[in-house]
């Protein structure tokens, strides 16, 4: 009994000492989830191709006037109204109107751009410990255990446990 309490104490002593570190920083990791929506507005420029519409007349003086005898050809373009041809006062008038022509064109494309960042950042350490300075503690520890296993022993022979 006397060698099983020996034996007791001792491995919980080791498991106690042995246990008592110091604890490790956290690693940080951040995920960062990035979306771009690009979005482009488009035009274009519809070329329209030239027209145009005639008129031919015979003129005649009246009076001393200037009159439209007959009208010989008067023909329309493929948007342009036949001209409307007046004379007054000895003037030429010609009229040849175009209606409003209105082009729009644009469109809009969208270009979806994910990104997705993991970073995983390792702490460093600042005072870390050397290979020597390492030996000592584990020899300070051995020291320390084998301290305590005589301390132990001195105490049973004063205080037996049976």
């Amino acid at each position: 009994m006397k060698k099983n309490v020996k034996h007791i104490v001792m491995v919980w002593l080791v498991v106690v000492l042995v246990s008592c570190t110091s604890s490790k920083p956290a690693l940080t990791e951040s995920k960062i989830h990035t979306i771009t929506l690009t979005e482009t507005v488009h035009d274009t420029v519809f070329k329209i191709e030239k027209d145009s519409s005639f008129f031919k007349a015979l003129l005649e003086c009246q009076n001393g006037k200037v009159v439209l005898k007959n009208v010989t050809q008067a023909e329309p373009g493929r948007t342009l109204k036949s001209p409307r041809v007046r004379v007054e006062n000895n003037k030429l008038s010609v009229d040849c109107q175009l209606e409003e022509q209105k082009l729009y064109a644009f469109w809009k494309s969208k270009q979806v751009k994910e990104i997705q960042t993991e970073t995983l950042r390792i702490p460093e350490y600042i005072n870390q410990l050397t290979f020597l300075q390492e030996i000592q503690i584990w020899l300070g520890r051995i020291f320390l255990l084998v301290l305590v296993y005589y301390v132990v022993l001195f105490a049973l022979k004063f205080y037996p446990l049976v």
